[in-house]
């Protein structure tokens, strides 16, 4: 399985992501948003358990 940087595109894709939730009063844990802008970056599909605490929140993605 290969391992993907958390590289430029997706630090950029984050911190708009977590821009636009904290003016709605959301934030979502840092580490869950970093791994699903590194999806979100590399067009992946991003699959977890945690839908209600994280991805719901990066839905925009």
């Amino acid at each position: 399985m290969p391992v993907i940087d958390y590289d430029i595109n997706a630090a950029k894709c984050h911190a708009q992501e977590r821009a636009r939730l904290s003016k709605i009063g959301k934030t979502p844990a840092f580490i869950d948003g970093q791994i699903a802008s590194i999806a979100f970056s590399n067009n992946l599909i991003l699959v977890t358990l945690h839908v209600i605490e994280s991805i719901a929140s990066f839905a925009y993605l």
